[in-house]
């Protein structure tokens, strides 16, 4: 690691009132913006929706979104859009909203309303939105990446829409769009940031800048999720929205690798909510790549006073306890699937980012640790 950079343009806010943020913002500029808000639907619904609307000039709202965004439904919001002369974007959701929402953007500063035709190297023939990024859960770290995930639901194929003109303007992180979220979803985009952060640092892509973020991120994790409740507090709240900024911060750098790759079909042929399909490799993954991160992982135990990696995870198992399901057979993986599941979970551009170099054997192992 002679050599090394590390990169990031999104400018950061926490805030107790995301609103008033995004008002004061806008009111940095010279003119009125015209506006284009994405949002899940139940968001229209509530009080925040109706306070937000009248702090903006009469934005556009798009609230059809798909729970892990396929190629149409980014293309219906494509068409949704595209004689709108979009100058800013405000996306308030999770990784399904704000991946929507870069898509959107991507088309608009290309000039390309082909959802197909996106992914494809194309010219910059317009200004770029601004992108202002309200994240509604502590896990995606969408808010601060380049990177939109699209899902091809009739080939069963995962497509990432990678730019760099497409890191949002701003993440603006309010503890209050997150603290009623349910248990289930609370633990399964903890789980996600925790495997953005172990993924960051296994990662030839790895700097000493990457590290650093990605090991905080485990330390507020470990100390924080066991918390996670019907009523979860503040505090926890709070910590567990930080730690998830500290990982998105981390793997922004440097991509996922093997656990992202191996969770793709998982996900889209098993209906695996994402974190929990990305977080369950992790185990078996700290034992193949640790003696390259054995400094760093002792770092992590000393700081949480764990005395090895066994206590560790028998702790976080010991968190998640029955609140969620975390084997392959219980979302119906078959046994003889497993060698099958090895052959497709090879993803380019996030497996070969992995420290060691893995097999089919290596992964189907690590598949059947996790059934």
């Amino acid at each position: 690691m002679n050599k090394w950079s590390y990169y990031n343009p999104v400018k950061i806010q926490y805030s107790d009132d995301y609103i008033q943020s995004i008002a004061e913002y806008l009111k940095t500029f010279d003119k009125t913006l015209n506006t284009v808000l994405f949002c899940y639907q139940w968001f229209e619904n509530t009080e925040r929706f109706d306070c937000l609307i009248q702090a903006l000039n009469k934005p556009v709202v798009y609230s059809d979104i798909e729970e892990n965004p396929s190629l149409t439904s980014c293309q219906k919001a494509i068409d949704a859009i595209k004689n709108t002369n979009v100058e800013i974007i405000i996306a308030i959701g999770g990784g399904s909203v704000i991946d929507t929402a870069k898509v959107v953007r991507a088309s608009l500063y290309k000039n390309v309303f082909d959802v197909n035709e996106l992914f494809k190297k194309a010219p910059i023939n317009k200004n770029i939105p601004k992108l202002i990024a309200v994240p509604t859960t502590h896990g995606t770290g969408s808010e601060v990446t380049m990177w939109a995930t699209v899902w091809d639901k009739e080939k069963k194929e995962k497509k990432s829409l990678s730019e760099i003109e497409n890191y949002p303007t701003m993440a603006l992180y309010d503890v209050s769009m997150v603290k009623d979220l349910p248990v289930k979803i609370s633990i399964t985009t903890t789980m996600d940031a925790l495997s953005h952060a172990f993924e960051a640092i296994w990662n030839k892509n790895r700097n000493p800048v990457s590290t650093q973020y990605a090991i905080q991120a485990i330390k507020l994790i470990y100390e924080n999720i066991g918390e996670i409740q019907d009523n979860t507090s503040y505090e926890t709240r709070r910590n567990l929205l930080i730690a998830s900024a500290y990982a998105g911060l981390a793997f922004s750098n440097t991509r996922t690798a093997a656990a992202h790759s191996m969770s793709y079909p998982l996900t889209l042929k098993y209906n695996i909510p994402h974190g929990i399909a990305c977080s369950m490799p992790l185990k078996p993954l700290l034992n193949i790549n640790y003696k390259l991160i054995s400094h760093d992982i002792c770092k992590i135990l000393y700081m949480l006073n764990v005395k090895d990696i066994v206590e560790f995870w028998d702790k976080i198992y010991s968190f998640i306890g029955n609140k969620i399901k975390f084997t392959l057979c219980e979302y119906g993986v078959s046994k003889k699937d497993l060698e099958w599941l090895a052959s497709i979970s090879s993803t380019k551009g996030r497996i070969e980012n992995n420290l060691v170099d893995l097999e089919m054997e290596d992964i189907y192992k690590i598949l059947k640790s996790m059934y």
